[in-house]
């Protein structure tokens, strides 16, 4: 099991700083097209949004891994450890019905793209994509978090050791 966390936790890592770097090099290549040679690439906005679309569904699944989400502390230092157990659990079973709800629309995002076509003509293209690229990342995104946010279940009912002075 834990092979397999760490296969995804890379994986979710590698496609983020893939994206990162892509994002990146479009954008420079977006402004140093446009201001210096005065010419304009519409193809590098379809790449923008491409990988805009990865990084934040790859990132978020990341953010769920090490639980930076969703955290309520507010009121914690004044509650007993069983009345914060409870808090705990009404967090994650809310954070898990968010997530359900963004797989059931990543799967009507994915049938949604399979049938429209990208806006922005790509000239090397005889026709336009599917949209499937952007929306595949909405799908799989909510996959990679659902799988995180199962996996720090076991962490949901660990006590807290109270360290000893």
């Amino acid at each position: 099991m834990k092979k397999l966390s760490s296969i995804i936790t890379k994986a979710a890592g590698a496609i983020s700083i893939v994206m990162l770097i892509t994002l990146t090099l479009s954008l420079f290549t977006g402004v140093l097209a446009r201001y210096v040679f005065s010419y304009s690439i519409p193809e590098i906005e379809v790449v923008r949004k491409f990988s805009i679309m990865w990084l934040v569904f790859m990132g978020s699944a990341l953010a769920v891994k090490e639980k930076l989400h969703l955290e309520i502390d507010i009121l914690s230092d004044y509650m007993s450890e069983n009345k914060i157990r409870i808090k705990n659990i009404i967090v994650y079973v809310l954070t898990l019905i968010g997530i359900v709800i963004l797989i059931l629309v990543g799967i009507a995002a994915f049938r949604s793209g399979l049938m429209r076509t990208e806006l922005v003509s790509i000239r090397f293209l005889s026709s336009p994509p599917s949209l499937i690229y952007y929306y595949s990342a909405f799908l799989v995104g909510s996959i990679f978090m659902l799988y995180f946010h199962l996996a720090n279940l076991k962490d949901l009912f660990k006590r807290k050791e109270v360290k000893k002075k």
